[in-house]
């Protein structure tokens, strides 16, 4: 991340994503899925002003208060990938469904 110490504006440069979808039907489609919610999840932890109750509520958790990120926003860098024929360990919740 680069900071212009100047005006406080910053700016991500690259991010590398390693995510772990299952069985993917679509990768292009998971792909973009994963792109959009680290875009918005940068967007949320470094662009908005979370304003808090005293009783600890987050008060700006609604759409009205939220600044959607815009392309500028997406990093430079932004390399995705896919975890790719992993196996699930014999302790998974849909693994051990049929055992009783």
């Amino acid at each position: 991340m680069v900071i212009d110490t100047l005006t406080g504006e910053s700016r991500l440069l690259r991010a590398d994503i390693l995510h772990d979808v299952g069985a993917s039907l679509n990768p292009a489609i998971d792909i973009g899925q994963v792109e959009g919610g680290f875009v918005q999840g940068v967007g949320w932890l470094t662009c908005e002003e979370l304003v808090w109750s005293n009783k600890g509520q987050l008060l700006t958790d609604g759409p009205a208060s939220y600044k959607i990120p815009a392309i500028s926003d997406v990093p430079a860098d932004l390399r995705v990938t896919l975890v790719e024929n992993r196996k699930n360990p014999k302790d998974t919740v849909f693994h051990l469904q049929g055992r009783r």
